[in-house]
């Protein structure tokens, strides 16, 4: 599993930028975390979580395994009808996606993404219907790794940053002050941010003082 060790060089650098961010760092300890399987795997998930919690997202996945004898393969996807997909507890319209995107896994090759840079591959799935800005950063944070995303559009990083700063991360002014700060190392911070949301950091302690008092 991969790791973000404390000793890291994104780590360090952050935590001589950012006072708060590195308490939490601190206070989380080296940061272990799973990649999704495939690219295909990785958009599939993110259409199906879109404005869902995790914990639904998750059992929509689990009931869409199951629909598949397993694994929601392009090759299983496409067999069934949008409306079998529907079943599972998403939308028509997210269904229809899956089933698009499915079939573009097909005839393209979604993991040749990697050579590209950020803007490309932006610009390469943007294209593909329910596919906007929110799904191309957790693809590139998550799947591709790519070390300087910041998804501002993510409800939950911005609940964990308010948490943890005090302000909304969606003001431009705090985006120029704060976030500035993290390039070319925003993804690392992210990963911290959401990870202080799914320990329950954020629920276990109303105020983030509790980091450094």
């Amino acid at each position: 599993m991969p790791t973000i060790p404390l000793n890291s060089p994104e780590v360090q650098y952050l935590a001589e930028r950012d006072y708060r961010l590195r308490h939490l760092m601190q206070h989380i300890g080296a940061l272990e975390y799973s990649r999704p399987e495939s690219a295909f795997h990785s958009l599939a998930h993110s259409i199906i979580e879109q404005m869902l919690s995790m914990k639904a997202g998750r059992a929509i996945e689990s009931r869409l395994r199951g629909l598949c004898d397993g694994d929601y393969t392009p090759e299983q996807i496409v067999k069934i009808s949008a409306k079998e997909i529907k079943s599972c507890g998403m939308s028509l319209r997210k269904a229809q996606n899956l089933k698009t995107l499915a079939e573009h896994a097909l005839n393209n090759d979604l993991e040749a993404l990697a050579v590209l840079p950020d803007a490309e591959v932006y610009n390469e799935l943007i294209q593909l219907p329910g596919i906007g800005k929110w799904t191309c950063d957790m693809f590139l944070l998550f799947y591709l790794g790519r070390p300087d995303i910041l998804p501002i559009d993510d409800g939950a990083l911005r609940q964990a940053f308010e948490w943890l700063y005090g302000v909304p991360i969606i003001s431009k002014e705090v985006q120029s002050v704060v976030c500035s700060l993290w390039r070319p190392y925003s993804s690392t911070a992210a990963r911290y941010l959401y990870r202080a949301l799914n320990v329950g950091l954020v629920k276990e302690f109303g105020q983030s003082d509790v980091l450094w008092s």
